[in-house]
């Protein structure tokens, strides 16, 4: 009798050892980018993860940071527009990454309680998607060249920056090439955590997602260089066009131009540093 219940309680204790066993380190992974960026399985995800329901909704914060972000950024300006079609926008972007974005986990190494996970990301190309907008936007002002100040205002260009973005969108393609990221989680008690010092990988993981590129300030950085390209080439193409003025000399004319890009710079560089200074007193 005594051996028996020895032998029960050993089994008991079987079980539920079992029961505190965690999923395996790839499943873990690829829980969470379904939970993070496509918001599905979300029951598996709780059940798998460290007070699941709770990190569920610390994920769901990086797509609201994301929306607050590029909100504020569209309506920055002094320009009246409309926040419902800015909200909508960024909604269609979530809705694109959610429905063309794609990943695999491409390695796995295991520690003793946890796992670094190897992804290759192929996120939405939204450096691209702005360039065509800021290639339409600059023809279409160019063909309204002769409408006066007041009747091509800074609501009107915003409004507009708007709509064709939204458009741009719709259409959006996903990155050629993949981005490798890796990302460490820990486990205990047979439940799967995401460690403090990992916290600013998944968000990263989510920028990689929705615009292709890893981090905040890339993104930046390549908008940047796309403004840049498509001035210079409609620099290249002005250039390229005869004096319009017979009176007045293609040297002169380059000129002209050169010192209204230089006039432009230096109101961009006096906004960015009243909003550096505006920042610092906040």
């Amino acid at each position: 009798m005594k051996k028996t219940m020895v032998l029960m309680i050993a089994f008991a204790a079987l079980l539920l050892t079992g029961c505190n066993k965690a999923i395996p380190a790839e499943e873990a992974g690829e829980l969470l980018i379904d939970r993070l960026i496509y918001q599905e399985r979300t029951n598996e995800f709780a059940d798998a993860f460290e007070d699941g329901a709770k990190t569920g909704e610390e994920l769901d914060k990086n797509a609201e940071k994301f929306e607050d972000d590029f909100l504020e950024g569209l309506l920055e300006s002094d320009e009246a527009v409309s926040e419902r079609d800015v909200t909508g926008l960024t909604q269609e972007l979530l809705k694109q990454m959610r429905e063309k974005t794609n990943f695999k986990v491409a390695g796995i190494k295991e520690e003793k309680n946890g796992a670094t996970i190897t992804y290759f990301i192929t996120g939405l190309d939204l450096v691209n998607a702005v360039k065509e907008m800021t290639r339409t936007l600059i023809r279409e002002a160019s063909e309204t060249a002769e409408m006066t100040e007041e009747e091509l205002n800074g609501e009107e260009t915003l409004q507009s920056a708007i709509t064709i973005l939204t458009e741009r969108i719709q259409v959006i393609k996903i990155e050629n090439d993949s981005i490798e990221m890796d990302l460490k989680l820990e486990k205990e008690k047979g439940k799967w955590f995401i460690p403090k010092d990992q916290e600013e990988v998944v968000s990263n993981i989510f920028m990689a997602f929705i615009s292709g590129t890893e981090k905040p300030e890339e993104l930046d950085e390549a908008l940047n260089e796309v403004t840049d390209e498509v001035m210079n080439e409609l620099l290249d193409d002005l250039y390229s066009q005869p004096a319009l003025d017979e009176e007045t000399s293609d040297d002169e004319l380059k000129d002209a131009i050169d010192d209204l890009l230089k006039e432009a710079q230096e109101s961009t560089e006096e906004s960015s540093v009243q909003e550096s200074s505006s920042s610092s007193s906040n």
